[in-house]
């Protein structure tokens, strides 16, 4: 390896992509720095897994028995990232492509500032190049959740400086070895959505957080561009973990978060039957049902019987 660059290990998630997953790992291994990549499988139903192995004999492999969600999963990757003694650690969704360029200006923030614990990048949709995904993000009080940054806008207009930011938005992020050691992994109660919230949040209590706008990346969005094209998982577990981010915060505020949920959970209901697709009786179901269930865990009425993904799945279909 270069002496004159640090250890990056990346971690990828698969979960029935291979598609997706391999086109991923493709990218990564054109960097034009040098990085490690480990692929964790979280327990595929299908045949991903093992077409994933015969395309690339030569990266690190890690088969989960059960699906524990991106935490979870993501959370095998970086443990076996830190035993193997990583000074940087990146968490990269599988439906991202890299550009070859991406990690030279990510490192830079770090050696700018030595209190620097994550860095993001630009990341614009794979779909389209010139419109912004994430460029930066931020913890909304008013919203109750992270929220991307200029999502939606022209990527020669906007977010062109670096900057320090709230939020670093799961789907891409390079966070230091020391981050890990002090505060822990990343939160598995939350299965899926809303862990970087909840991650972002504990690190800013001791390190800051940044933004490189020359870092770019590709992401394919997979849940879905606007409401009415949210998956049912997406419903659910969005919708739920919202309200369980808020289990143990002042009173004002869950009072705040349930009302705030009621209304975007009425005002997605009309958006899902007014586009009227084929699977809106299953996202009904999905974002219903999270709220419910993300109001008895707001309340800790519901710790001893949090519904297993299987049983989630057969709720919402």
């Amino acid at each position: 390896m270069n002496e004159e660059y640090p250890e990056v290990y990346a971690v990828v998630l698969n979960y029935n992509g291979f598609d997706d997953t391999g086109e991923c790992v493709d990218s990564l291994l054109k960097s034009n720095l040098p990085l490690k990549i480990v692929l964790v499988d979280n327990n595929s139903i299908d045949d991903s897994y093992q077409k994933l192995e015969t395309l690339f004999p030569k990266i690190k492999f890690i088969k989960s028995e059960k699906n524990l969600g991106y935490a979870g999963g993501m959370n095998l990757g970086i443990k076996y990232a830190l035993e193997k003694h990583a000074e940087y650690i990146l968490l990269v969704n599988h439906d991202v492509v890299v550009t070859p360029d991406f990690l030279k200006p990510m490192l830079s923030k770090f050696s700018e500032d030595n209190s620097t614990g994550i860095v993001s990048s630009k990341v614009l949709y794979k779909d389209d190049h010139n419109t912004i995904y994430c460029a930066g993000g931020r913890i909304s009080k008013l919203l109750c959740t992270g929220v991307a940054e200029y999502q939606g806008l022209n990527k020669r207009d906007y977010a062109n400086d670096d900057r320090e930011i709230t939020l670093a938005e799961g789907c891409f992020l390079l966070v230091k070895k020391d981050v890990f050691r002090k505060l822990g992994l990343l939160n598995e109660k939350f299965f899926m959505y809303l862990e970087d919230t909840e991650f972002s949040e504990r690190v800013r209590k001791f390190f800051k957080i940044y933004y490189a706008s020359k870092s770019v990346v590709y992401h394919k969005s997979g849940a879905g561009k606007s409401w009415s094209q949210f998956t049912p998982l997406y419903n659910y577990y969005y919708t739920r973990n919202r309200l369980w981010f808020y289990e143990g915060k002042l009173f004002r505020e869950k009072l705040y978060v349930f009302f705030l949920s009621i209304l975007i959970t009425i005002v997605k209901t009309i958006s899902i039957i007014f586009k009227g697709k084929k699977e809106s009786k299953k996202s009904l179901k999905a974002l219903w049902s999270g709220f419910l269930d993300g109001t008895k865990l707001l309340l800790g009425l519901n710790k001893t019987d949090i519904k297993k993904p299987d049983q989630i799945i057969k709720v919402i279909c």
